[in-house]
């Protein structure tokens, strides 16, 4: 009876143990976009990786995901180096984590004569003004021997409204991520240059520094279950993910067409494209002071 007892009373105090350890979980709310750059992250939600602290809020505009950000409703989000200067600029303090895997293009309609990013000048340009989209167009522009200042640029946050102004001609190009490059290719566009070929990549994952501070155990689970993803993606026939990835990111059904990136396991991002990036934000009069790379970025142990 005795032994009975004790038996009971230890599978109380594990039950207690077991409710006391999930209750020091804290919920992980992350912001992710309708690009490649977030495809492991749903991936991992779907395959079950992810713990169910983890909660993903799909955005279709940075405007609105910074917003979400910076009202204290996200603790990280996909991102890119350049938002990460701006903020702490803007006293707001995140640090980049990680790089993501992405692609950025420049995209022309079908009759047009835009062939090369230096034939831009003075054409109009949609794409989102002071993130790693104009980034990429004024490197893309400059590499081929233009000047991104006689650009004509208008701001369009949401990515779907860029193709669909491009596909009715009311547009003379735009600056997307895939997967709408390939959308658009596949529509008849013409798709002028991707960042994949002057091998820019500033997509980031970034987390408040509240975050990584308080939350530091969970953003690690977090990344345990995010390179989990990355080997099955790499792995995986993407027929047999991304049916459910375009469902529930909203992306469109050429999306199935793509080539997916090599993904990453979680690694920092160069150095040297950081501080490039912080200096053309610099020269554009965004920042008012330089920061460090250490300034920018953490690891997360």
């Amino acid at each position: 009876m005795k032994l009975r007892k004790l038996h009971v009373l230890f599978l109380i105090a594990v039950m207690f143990i077991l409710t006391a350890c999930s209750k020091e979980r804290n919920t992980l709310t992350v912001g992710i976009m309708t690009d490649l750059d977030s495809i492991p992250f749903m991936v991992a939600k779907q395959q079950g990786y992810f713990s169910d602290y983890v909660k993903l809020e799909v955005y279709q505009s940075p405007v609105d995901r910074d917003s979400a950000l910076y009202s204290g409703n996200l603790d990280g989000s996909i991102s890119d180096v350049l938002a990460v200067c701006l903020a702490q600029e803007g006293k707001f303090p995140v640090y980049a984590t990680s790089k993501t895997n992405g692609r950025y293009g420049i995209v022309s309609g079908k009759d047009s004569e835009i062939t090369s990013a230096k034939m831009l000048e003075g054409k109009e340009i949609g794409l989102s003004l002071n993130t790693v989209i104009e980034y990429v167009t004024d490197s893309m522009v400059t590499a081929d021997g233009g000047d991104p200042a006689m650009l004509k640029k208008t701001s369009v946050p949401k990515i779907p409204s860029r193709l669909e102004l491009l596909q009715n001609n009311q547009i003379d190009a735009v600056a997307m991520p895939e997967p709408y490059i390939t959308a658009a290719g596949k529509a008849g566009e013409t798709i002028v240059n991707t960042s994949d070929e002057y091998s820019i990549n500033l997509g980031v994952m970034l987390f408040t520094k509240t975050a990584t501070e308080k939350k530091t155990k969970e953003i690690r689970e977090f990344y345990e279950a995010y390179d989990k993803a990355v080997e099955y993606i790499n792995s995986t026939d993407p027929k047999e993910f991304m049916p459910a990835v375009i469902k529930e990111l909203g992306l469109p059904d050429t999306a199935l067409e793509v080539e997916l990136p090599q993904y990453e396991k979680t690694t920092q991002p160069s150095e040297d494209q950081v501080l490039n990036a912080m200096k053309w934000l610099i020269d554009k009069g965004f920042l008012k002071q330089e920061y460090t790379y250490t300034d920018l970025v953490k690891e997360i142990k």
